[in-house]
């Protein structure tokens, strides 16, 4: 089943909420993010982004507003349906320009959050998953400076560029503060594996930071050569 994460005080939040705990789908809700296949949140999205909900850059994530409840209760709806563990805006949706100012009435007859399309999404299920979690300690290298941190993490390969993504969450005090000082490239290794490159891709509201990978994830990494 997949489990979802609230976060946030806004009344949107709040909306999803109540409109989840009415459903006739059991969804559900844990309070950790770090426990939660997906994660609602009323921060700002990123940019780039699409219609303002999801970011390539950062799956597994919706950003909700006041306009965009429906949309998301929707792609919770679809992702519970579907056994779904991970979700992500198909890079090529995201890339697409939105249209220009258009006329009011244009904007009420074609609000594209109005109309939740699950093909502008690629969802992880259990064929396309890791299902069992990583989580360990593992060594952390960022420009000159090397340190231990909690990894909690899980990938799958993307139906849409073939590759194997990875992602989880940094816990400990040095990675906020090097993301928080412009730092972003990083390495990341399991023992006397090799490493595999990373990027720290922001600091979250509860002090973990989220990092990513493409390729061979730490904890498949071949071991480091005698």
């Amino acid at each position: 089943m997949t489990t979802i994460a609230l976060t946030g005080t806004s009344s949107a939040i709040a909306a999803v909420a109540r409109r989840l705990e009415h459903s006739p789908v059991p969804f559900r809700i844990v309070e950790s993010p770090e426990d939660a296949d997906l994660v609602v949140t009323d921060r700002p999205a990123p940019a780039p982004n699409h219609l303002t909900v999801a970011a390539t850059q950062t799956p597994d994530v919706f950003y909700c507003r006041d306009e965009s409840v429906d949309y998301v209760v929707a792609a919770l709806t679809e992702a519970h349906l579907g056994g779904a563990y991970g979700v992500r805006v198909r890079p090529p949706v995201q890339a697409h320009p939105n249209p220009g100012p258009r006329p009011r009435w244009w904007r009420r007859r074609h609000d594209p959050l109005a109309h939740f399309d699950a093909g502008d999404f690629d969802w992880a299920t259990a064929e396309s998953v890791e299902v069992e979690v990583f989580d360990d300690d593992v060594q952390v290298a960022v420009g000159d400076q090397e340190f231990t941190a909690r990894l909690r993490a899980r990938g799958r390969v993307d139906g849409y560029d073939g590759h194997f993504h990875w992602a989880g969450m940094l816990f400990g005090d040095r990675a906020p503060l090097l993301k928080a000082d412009g730092k972003s490239r990083a390495s990341v290794r399991l023992g006397d594996s090799e490493p595999v490159p990373a990027k720290l891709a922001e600091v979250t509201p509860w002090g973990t930071v989220r990092v990513t990978g493409v390729g061979t994830p730490p904890w498949a990494a071949a071991p480091s050569p005698a």
